[in-house]
């Protein structure tokens, strides 16, 4: 019995032997860098990654949670916002709207309370809007200038684009830190939960002027738009905010699931939440939130895939097509998506990229973006469509 153990034992330790001498890189994602990470994937033709993946926030784990749309209390919302005297209140099927007056300034506070204080159930929850009209001049003027609304723009909007503008920047009303000092403070008034700022502008003098000039060339340019004056009054801060749990953002871009009866023609999108907001030297003068969140319920924590193995959930599905133009992914953050449950809705964390592709219409060169998410605990891709 001696020679087989020992033939035994020596096939072992040759074994062991060869596998020291040919060693095999190991593409596990856990602990990986961005040097190894490149070394494992190939990319697709046409397809780069225009981010540094050392700087992604990761972490290791994360709970998932059930949340409900957060009802926003009238009186709090007046304190908060309205500085003038009262006139009118009126109840539409969004909710309820207060209505305030003093010489030429009027204020609009409609509060988003799904038609529970109409009687008639609507997908308007969870926010409120807040306007201050001068004049009576309902259409905004910084729109022609900025991308106040935050959503993407068109191919012939270049006089919008809020690239042109610098971020965090002092304006001469006041310093940057001050005003959103003053936004914090005037959110957490109006019960806002934790938030943190997604992007922010400094709309100078000098840039809206030269974005006007833009807008006067375009053939789309509105006759009662073509002469309008602008000062240093008009000068403003844009913000587009975030809701926080857990120190990570909930999703404030729409984005495509793909299970699920497709609704539209535009396939399944999942509702956003967000703040957008125009700080100038009156203080806010308009606001939007919706979707505000509020969690009831803790479901489980779980381990969560890092930026790497996400990222190459997305390269996989970029390779199963060719690709016509080049495609840059340009940025990856995690998040909690927000995905309807019933009656209410389910925080799962997932990492959102977005990509972005160049393109020419009639001569006009733009930039067009997609929002691709993984689900950070099951690893499943829901791609966006161009």
């Amino acid at each position: 019995m001696k020679k087989p153990i020992v033939l035994f034992m020596s096939m072992i330790a040759l074994i062991l032997l060869t596998s020291c001498s040919n060693p095999e890189k190991d593409y596990g994602f856990q602990g990986m860098d961005s040097k190894a990470f490149f070394e494992s994937i190939t990319l697709p033709e046409k397809l780069s990654i225009d981010i540094n993946l050392d700087e992604i926030r990761s972490i290791d784990e994360a709970k998932t949670y059930k949340a409900k749309h957060v009802e926003f209390d009238k009186e709090t919302l007046i304190n908060a916002f309205i500085r003038n005297s009262i006139v009118e209140e009126k109840n539409w099927a969004e909710g309820p709207q207060i209505i305030a007056y003093a010489h030429n300034i009027k204020e609009i506070l409609s509060i988003y309370d799904g038609g529970k204080s109409f009687g008639t159930a609507t997908g308007m929850k969870g926010g409120f809007a807040y306007l201050r009209v001068v004049d009576d001049t309902f259409w905004e003027k910084l729109d022609i200038v900025a991308n106040v609304s935050f959503l993407e723009l068109g191919f012939n909007e270049q006089h919008r684009r809020n690239s042109n503008y610098a971020s965090y920047v002092d304006l001469e009303f006041l310093p940057y830190k001050d005003a959103l000092a003053d936004i914090r403070r005037i959110l957490d008034i109006a019960g806002m939960p934790e938030f943190d700022v997604d992007e922010t502008y400094s709309l100078d003098l000098r840039t809206m002027t030269s974005n006007y000039r833009l807008y006067l060339d375009n053939e789309l340019a509105e006759d009662e738009k073509r002469n309008i004056n602008w000062t240093k009054d008009d000068e403003s801060y844009i913000f587009s905010l975030r809701q926080l749990v857990d120190n990570i953002p909930i999703v404030n871009k729409t984005w495509q699931k793909p299970d699920g009866a497709k609704a539209s023609a535009w396939g399944n999108p999942m509702p956003s939440t967000n703040i957008r907001l125009i700080y100038d030297n009156t203080g806010i003068r308009q606001i939007s939130a919706y979707n505000i969140l509020n969690i009831v319920d803790e479901i489980e924590n779980s381990n969560l895939i890092n930026v790497f193995e996400a990222l190459s959930v997305l390269i996989e599905n970029y390779a199963l097509t060719i690709l016509e133009d080049d495609i840059r992914i340009i940025s990856a953050e995690l998040m909690f998506l927000s995905i309807p449950r019933d009656n209410t809705l389910e925080l799962v964390p997932g990492w959102v990229f977005r990509s972005a592709k160049d393109r020419e219409v009639d001569g006009i060169a733009f930039t067009q973006y997609k929002y691709d998410v993984v689900n950070a605990i099951t690893g499943m891709l829901y791609p966006d469509r161009w």
